[in-house]
């Protein structure tokens, strides 16, 4: 019994310390990079950037990855962080973000700005391949980072949002790498995209979400372009691939 009485200390002492962050409201640093500190930051999140842990895998495959002058397509913006470190990996690169939930836009707009980020542009808009609608329905989240077009237990609230043609937009940005984050979205978007053009992929998969037909459509995606898991730097759940 005492074992657990200690580890529940231990446990309330750290959501304390996580907690003070929050009400003090001074930006945290990640990375090099100034994040700010406000109500839409849930403690969870918090205690990740504390720890160094927030989208620490996307972020050791974009950098084992990246090239000088690389075009990336980002979907899943999230808080910004992380198309912001990207931005700053290598000389010369370029990244287009597309993020759903509305409500992140102004968060991720004052992160960048008080980071001087200029060569990130953001977009709210979903993407998928060749849509028959000009809007979906997505689910907002409890913990905002995991809204989806999928409803959970978690969801709370459920929204329309502006949906763009995912193959239009590669046609006309032409990426030479990917970076995707969509809460169980990838089985519909990735194995009809438009990939053979990519050097890269740097993609979280959310098994709970998804089928095993929708994860052996992915894979099958992206061999078919050409496009190989890299197993050095994957995670369980965040799959690096390079053309081969």
């Amino acid at each position: 019994m005492p074992l657990f009485k200690r580890k529940a200390k231990v446990r309330s002492d750290s959501m304390r310390k996580y907690q003070a962050i929050l009400n003090a409201a001074k930006p945290m640093v990640y990375h090099g990079l100034s994040v700010p500190v406000s109500d839409h930051l849930p403690l969870p999140i918090i205690q990740q950037i504390h720890d160094d842990a927030y989208e620490k895998p996307e972020l050791l495959a974009a950098e084992g990855l990246l090239r000088e002058g690389d075009r990336v397509l980002e979907m899943g913006t999230g808080l910004g962080i992380v198309s912001a470190i990207i931005s700053r990996m290598k000389d010369g690169i370029e990244v287009r973000s597309f993020e759903a939930n509305p409500s992140l836009i102004r968060f991720i707009a004052q992160l960048h700005d008080m980071n001087n980020v200029s060569n990130v542009d953001v977009t709210n808009a979903m993407l998928e391949p060749s849509p028959t609608q000009d809007t979906r329905r997505f689910h907002i989240h409890k913990y905002f980072s995991e809204g989806s077009i999928i409803e959970t237990d978690m969801s709370e609230d459920v929204i329309e949002v502006p949906v763009m043609d995912l193959n239009t937009v590669i046609a006309n940005f032409k990426p030479t790498f990917m970076i995707c984050d969509i809460e169980g979205a990838e089985e519909i978007v990735i194995p009809n995209a438009a990939l053979s053009n990519l050097r890269a992929l740097v993609l979280e998969v959310h098994p709970a979400t998804m089928s095993r037909k929708g994860m052996k459509d992915i894979f099958d995606a992206c061999v078919g372009a050409g496009l190989y898991p890299v197993i050095e730097l994957s995670t369980e759940q965040v799959i690096a691939f390079e053309r081969v």
